[in-house]
C-alpha cells in the first residue's frame, strides 16, 4: 500500500513485536499512537494487518480531519506507531464494542475490526453551528 507524499508513517516491527503477540494469528487489540499518544483502540488478526490499517490513506486522512481539543489528532508529519493494547486500553475497547452491540450497530458473532477512540473527538462542525 503506498502512503501520499508528505505522509510520514513508520512503523517499528520490534515494538510490535515486544509489546506482546509476536504476529500470531489470534484477533488481538491494538493501539495507534500519534507523538507517544494513545489516540485509537481496534482489533484485527495480525499485526501485518495493523501495520496496514496505518499506512491506508483514507485512515490517515482521517487522522489529519478528526480533532481533539480543536486540534488534528494527525498533522501529517509525526510519526505514527501502532502496539499492542495495555489491559485498560483493551478494556476500553471491549466496552466499547459492547455498546455497539447493545445498540444493534454491530453483530455480536461479527468478527470485523471495531475501532474505538481514546481521546474526546471534538466536531469542527458543531462550532460554527453555534
Amino acid at each position: 500500500m503506498t502512503v501520499a507524499p508528505g505522509h510520514r508513517v513508520q512503523v517499528n516491527p520490534r515494538r510490535l513485536e515486544a509489546s506482546g503477540n509476536n504476529g500470531r494469528d489470534a484477533m488481538t487489540v491494538y493501539v495507534v499512537e500519534i507523538k507517544g499518544r494513545a489516540v485509537a483502540v481496534f482489533n484485527i488478526d495480525k499485526a501485518a494487518e495493523a501495520e496496514d490499517l496505518i499506512r491506508d490513506p483514507t485512515f490517515l486522512d482521517d487522522l489529519m480531519v478528526l480533532q481533539t481539543g480543536g486540534l488534528p489528532l494527525w498533522d501529517g508529519v509525526a510519526e505514527i506507531c501502532v502496539r499492542h493494547a495495555h489491559p485498560e486500553e483493551d478494556a476500553k475497547w471491549r466496552a466499547s464494542r459492547s455498546k455497539a452491540v447493545r445498540d444493534g450497530n454491530i453483530d455480536d458473532h461479527n468478527d470485523e475490526m471495531w475501532l474505538a477512540f481514546l481521546v474526546s473527538l471534538t466536531d469542527p462542525d458543531r462550532r460554527l453551528l453555534r
